[in-house]
């Protein structure tokens, strides 16, 4: 990223006039009178606070006091140069109070800062930034309603709300007011208040569902503006220039990277919502691996805690304690065996837990609690209530709690319900709801994340559900809050997949299947098959819920033999998503990403909002269109309508080379879209039959001695990294590849996608013919391997080797 520079206001006489350098980077310039500011990025002007004099919503630097009257700042009285920053005192229109406006560079940006001297009394901000009505937007942290912010209101408010089950309101559980522009900017509000944001022609809809309190008033239909308005008495925020990758790099500068996961978040993870006992835990693993499909992680949701039930009842979460963070002793009588148990197979377990405590359950009265005086958030609920972790002696308590617990061999966590409650009016030991409920789940996870790290060090993992800005510094794993299962609940957990890495975190996955089943019989298996092709390219890749995809070894034989073929198509993918999770940890890019971000002057990228590119090489287009199920029960294919940006691209299912541009694509329950960029290489453990003598174990996500490439021959040279295979370089061109692996471990294999049988094959510049059996029992080899995954496969040993493929 280039170094930013700033210029600042020329002062004369004692009084700044507009001044404007035209030097390149980042800058700024001022008009005194009204006060206003501009933001250049070398002669290019990215942004400036909006014209007109409003005092109120839709206003530039605008505010409101506590007896509802709305004000603004007016002129410039003065200006100094304090430690690299200019700061501006600036009248306001009330008689009694000024504000300081400080504007500063940073290698990042530039950084504007308002206070009010005095701040007594300032309830609201607001702030206005120019815009128009053809401008896009990505960000605003993981909702599920839409990806493109254009024409949008977003409350900024971390308050859950499943993907159509609380029906479809605009609110997130995971927010975060940075958003960034196709017009090659980017905007991050540095503030954890509570607020809305408005983009230019923003109209409400869907509405933010909520009256008790009303979101940040904003003007709707403003055409010319981007809006922000915060429950609080300052501003900061900073601006970012470049396109997508480039602010997103700033940002996290300031944000924090993400946290790298370690490979087992990598793998499958299995849960069902009730398990009735110890039992059940242990053989639902076996269910799952004596199947044939791998399993990392098993973890057990809520009821799992010290419970009211009568022996006569059945399990229910209504009857659990939440808030002892004990076992209860019918249900698991024996926690530390289970975990044997578990482990003697290969599979880790994970627990369910809340920042909630319970003192009534089902009307009967729960254990006594044992946390300290002032250890809950003062709300209007009695029960249960809610964990106050601003409260140095609570989140003390609290960690020793959650260590007790984990030091039985636990080593995942699922969190749920930080962001669960009301909480704006609240009164938190640390200071107001409206400034601490957007950070509340942000606490909650760093305190169970820091007694993981003490226990495990790095080898632990979590899925995690609401957040906030730098959540994804702390938590290493999010899950899409309780979707329904539906084909409406899988668009829009598409969609809050593609938002997650901004608020959540970048390896990001969802209930396979959807939560809320409504009993056995949902989701279909139609439905399910097509959620298990989504989960398969997400970045986690976990199953379970309250319907029968918990127990998704019940379907039929068919059924369950592609859920097992997405399972193993999710591990081959492990080189490139986890290559693609260490790029995230060092740059906070995204995993998966909307089209738009690495296609921004793309028109037709910002519409495609149910594509997912992973990295920038894979396109996959899960196939979420109600007609799903009669197409299945019709025996026929389900038309997937398809945009491909620029370049060409290769469909891994069937080999064929498409074009750029929009395609309708026939698509059977076995396959979906999936598209490898032509000119790339991915690291892809694809596992074949009779190609090792030693064949992938069942519960190999990794093998240090082996690993793989897919490449897709296009023109020009290739250059791609894994973490397992070493380096790969290719060219193609006039019917000749040729490709070389560096640091290749022991057993190292390529597929050419889409290939049919060269006329010759070399390696290290030796012919070499086509492998007549199988190639397990060569050191050095190839064959044809037909579609799916199909193509040119060569088998390598390990070292540096040179292979040219002759077409």
């Amino acid at each position: 990223m280039r170094r930013v520079l700033a210029v600042v206001a020329l002062i004369a006489a004692g009084l700044p006039v507009t001044a404007a350098e035209a030097s390149p980077g980042l800058r700024w310039s001022v008009d005194d009178s009204p006060f206003r500011l501009e933001f250049f990025d070398g002669p290019r002007r990215l942004i400036s606070q909006a014209a007109g004099d409003t005092a109120g919503p839709s206003g530039r630097m605008a505010y409101q006091v506590a007896d509802g009257s709305t004000h603004r700042l007016t002129n410039l009285v003065s200006s100094k140069r304090d430690r690299g920053a200019t700061i501006y005192t600036v009248a306001t229109d009330e008689a009694a109070r000024t504000a300081k406006v400080i504007v500063r560079s940073s290698q990042r940006g530039l950084r504007v800062e308002w206070r009010f001297e005095p701040s007594a009394g300032v309830t609201q901000v607001y702030e206005a930034l120019t815009g128009d009505d053809a401008e896009h937007f990505l960000g605003g942290g993981s909702n599920f309603i839409f990806t493109d912010l254009r024409h949008r209101t977003l409350l900024n408010k971390a308050y859950f709300t499943g993907a159509s089950t609380l029906g479809r309101c605009n609110k997130s559980g995971a927010p975060s007011p940075f958003f960034l522009s196709s017009r090659g900017y980017a905007v991050f509000p540095d503030t954890a208040a509570i607020g809305r944001l408005a983009f230019p022609n923003a109209v409400d809809d869907p509405p933010h569902c909520s009256t008790t309190p009303p979101p940040c008033p904003v003007v709707l239909g403003q055409p010319d503006r981007t809006q922000l308005c915060f429950k609080t008495d300052r501003l900061d925020y900073e601006i970012y220039a470049g396109g997508p990758s480039e602010v997103v790099r700033a940002y996290s500068a300031k944000a924090g990277y993400p946290t790298l996961p370690p490979p087992r978040q990598f793998a499958l993870t299995h849960w069902r919502d009730t398990v009735a006992d110890q039992a059940t835990v242990v053989d639902d693993v076996g269910q799952l691996l004596d199947r044939g499909i791998p399993l990392a992680t098993e973890w057990i949701d809520n009821p799992w805690e010290t419970s009211t039930k009568l022996p006569s009842e059945a399990q229910n979460s209504r009857y659990a304690c939440n808030g002892t963070l004990t076992f209860d002793t019918a249900q698991f009588p024996d926690p530390a065996k289970m975990v044997a148990d578990l482990r003697a197979r290969g599979v880790h377990l994970g627990i369910w837990v809340s920042p909630h405590v319970r003192t009534v359950a089902a009307e009967r009265p729960c254990p006594v609690t044992d946390y300290p005086s002032g250890s809950f958030i003062q709300t209007d609920r009695t029960d249960p209530l809610q964990l106050d972790l601003t409260n140095p002696a609570t989140r003390a308590h609290f960690e020793a709690k959650l260590e007790k617990l984990f030091s039985l061999g636990i080593d995942m966590v699922k969190g749920d319900r930080g962001e669960e409650f009301e909480l704006e009016d609240a009164t938190f030991a640390g200071g107001p709801g409206t400034l601490l409920m957007n950070t509340n789940p942000v606490r909650y996870a760093q305190s169970t994340a820091d007694v993981l790290r003490k226990l495990y060090g790095d080898k632990y993992t979590m899925l995690w559900r609401g957040g906030y800005t730098g959540m994804p510094s702390i938590v290493n794993g999010v899950w899409g809050g309780d979707p329904q299962a539906t084909y409406d609940g899988l668009r829009l957990s598409v969609r809050r997949g593609l938002n997650s890495w901004l608020a959540g975190h970048p390896a990001w996955g969802t209930d396979t299947g959807g939560f809320n089943g409504g009993g056995t019989g949902a989701p279909s298996p139609t439905l399910f098959t097509r959620w298990a092709q989504f989960s398969a390219v997400s970045p986690v890749f976990e199953v379970g819920g309250a319907g029968r995809n918990a127990t998704p070894w019940r379907y039929d034989d068919k059924t369950v033999a592609r859920f097992r073929d997405q399972v193993l198509l999710h591990y081959a993918l492990y080189p490139y998503l986890y290559g693609l999770a260490q790029q995230a940890a060092r740059t906070g890019e995204p995993i998966v990403r909307p089209m738009a971000f690495n296609y921004p002057s793309d028109e037709q990228a910002w519409t495609a909002d149910q594509h997912m590119l992973i990295g920038r090489d894979l396109l996959a287009v899960p196939v979420t269109a109600d007609r799903n199920e009669a197409d299945a029960a019709a025996g026929v294919p389900t038309p997937v309508e398809v945009y491909l940006p620029a370049g060409k691209w290769i469909d891994l299912h069937t080999g064929a080379m498409l074009d750029s541009g929009r395609h309708t694509v026939m698509s059977t329950l076995d396959d979906f879209p999936l598209y490898l960029r032509a000119g790339a290489a991915i690291g892809f453990n694809q596992r074949i039959d009779g190609v090792w003598p030693q064949p992938w174990g069942l519960n190999d996500l990794d093998r240090t001695d082996r690993s793989g490439w897919t490449y897709a021959p296009g023109a020009g040279l290739t250059h791609a990294t894994s973490p397992t295979g070493g380096t790969f370089v290719a060219h193609s061109g006039y019917g000749v590849t040729n490709m070389v692996v560096s640091g290749a471990p022991a057993e190292t294999q390529i597929m050419i996608a889409g290939q049919g049988k060269p006329s010759r094959v070399l390696v290290d510049g030796r012919p070499v013919a086509e492998t007549v059996g199988p190639l397990a029992d060569v050191s050095v080899g190839w064959s044809v391997k037909a579609n799916p995954f199909g193509g040119i496969l060569v088998k390598l040993r390990g070292g540096t080797h040179g292979v040219t493929v002759v077409h």
